[in-house]
């Protein structure tokens, strides 16, 4: 979670992004945190119902293992 947490914030903040960096007020900066805390564990939830694993985590796993893991859970 704390990668994606990254991504997010420096697609919001960073020039690659959006370019917000210095332009939100303390108050804003609350809200975007609030915001990624409350929709991270939500998004989570609804993306391991579906597969075994996070991106980064299948990645390491098939790396490790020298084959490609199973990303999908079975019906």
């Amino acid at each position: 979670m704390r990668v994606a947490q990254s991504l997010i914030c420096t697609f919001i903040f960073y020039g690659h992004g959006l370019g917000l960096f210095m332009q939100v007020d303390r108050p804003g900066q609350i809200l975007v945190v609030l915001s990624i805390w409350i929709a991270m564990p939500l998004w989570s939830r609804a993306w391991l119902a579906r597969v075994r694993f996070g991106p980064a985590e299948w990645l390491w796993r098939s790396q490790s293992y020298h084959r490609r893991q199973p990303m999908f859970r079975r019906a």
